[in-house]
């Protein structure tokens, strides 16, 4: 749920943050470079290089401007991640990039010709000359906001599993890594396609911004394509016509059970299903057909998952990525993190010995 006041103060230190940097940005880009070509005419006229550098004296304002705009930006950032406000964080990743990226070609070409020639002009005399703070954080930052964006956006990310709608598959704590290009390289804000790559495949698991909340990532099974005609008649499921077979692999207790699991076969991709016996969450009988660029996704957790049976067809565009492999997990609390679950979730024999590796009772 959504904290609004924290949310109103937030964006309150944001406007402050946003204020107190561009007045910072313009003593750097545009009163900084003046005082440089004072400090050159006055070296050149023999005036002491200590007088001379007494012209790049800061205004008092700045001093109080920068330590506000510090002191925003982080205050800021605390709250957004200890409350755990929705925040977007690539939109987030976009603009500080941008504005690093913005700072150092200014640099480039405001700041660094008066800098240069100064440094030179000082080249006899004792007196250092240092980069001004902003300049140092955008060469510091832009080049490492850079890197992270490409990777993030274009080549893989990280999630974490926070919830038990892929069991047995996804253990909640999983650390797993997401292809952003094996669907196509696609706008980081909008998930449009630009280069287009593979096309998802049935049995492929999916992590794509939920469409009733698209701040939210949600992890499923790509179940059906485009066209497909998907029927569930009493716990058994068929696609265009061919009933998907299943293999029980272990059912809780032995003796009139309430759950089981299954091997499940998707038409040619072996995975795992858990089910729960009698509990039918979209009703006993159901149909549908995958329109044109869309998907239908189950949970592997069938009877606990929040899915394609509820919210409908997923858009394309809203596909983040395939999910390829787990590099990680960790329990909650303080438990060092494991790293004996790792492996590829396209490897059907490495996902089984995964679930006859868990003890039964804590299915």
């Amino acid at each position: 749920m959504i904290n609004t006041p924290m949310v109103h103060l937030v964006l309150a230190l944001m406007s402050v943050f946003s204020v107190s940097a561009l007045l910072w940005a313009f003593y750097t880009f545009a009163l900084l470079p003046q005082q440089y070509r004072i400090l050159q005419d006055q070296l050149a006229r023999g005036v002491p290089a200590a007088q001379a550098l007494s012209s790049l004296a800061e205004p008092g304002w700045l001093s109080p401007v920068v330590r506000i705009c510090q002191a925003t930006l982080i205050t800021s950032v605390l709250l957004v991640f200890f409350l755990h406000l929705d925040v977007d964080f690539t939109l987030f990743l976009i603009l500080a990039t941008l504005a690093s990226g913005v700072i150092w070609i200014l640099d480039r070409l405001r700041v660094q010709p008066g800098l240069q020639a100064s440094k030179l002009a000082l080249a006899k005399s004792d007196q250092i000359l240092q980069d001004p703070p902003l300049i140092e954080y955008g060469q510091s930052f832009f080049p490492i906001l850079l890197l992270v964006f490409l990777v993030r956006s274009f080549v893989a990310e990280p999630f974490t599993i926070p919830s038990g709608s892929m069991l047995p598959n996804l253990q909640i704590g999983d650390y797993i890594l997401v292809n952003k290009f094996a669907y196509g390289f696609r706008n980081p804000l909008t998930g449009r396609v630009w280069v287009p790559m593979h096309a998802p495949k049935r049995g492929d698991i999916m992590v794509f911004r939920f469409p009733q909340d698209p701040r939210v990532d949600f992890i499923k099974r790509v179940v059906g394509l485009p066209g497909d005609h998907i029927v569930f008649n009493e716990g058994q499921l068929s696609i265009n016509g061919k009933v998907l077979n299943k293999v029980l692999l272990r059912q809780n207790p032995q003796i009139d059970p309430w759950e089981q699991y299954f091997d499940e076969n998707l038409l040619g991709v072996h995975h795992i299903i858990r089910l729960e016996v009698g509990n039918f969450i979209a009703g006993h009988h159901w149909e549908v057909t995958v329109p044109a660029h869309h998907y239908f996704m189950m949970g592997d957790n069938r009877d606990n998952s929040r899915d394609s049976r509820f919210w409908g067809f997923l858009d394309d565009h809203f596909i983040v990525g395939k999910a390829s492999l787990i590099w990680m997990h960790k329990d909650e609390g303080w438990h060092l993190p494991s790293f004996s679950r790792d492996g590829s979730l396209d490897n059907a024999d490495h996902m089984l010995q995964l679930f006859k590796a868990l003890p039964q009772q804590d299915q």
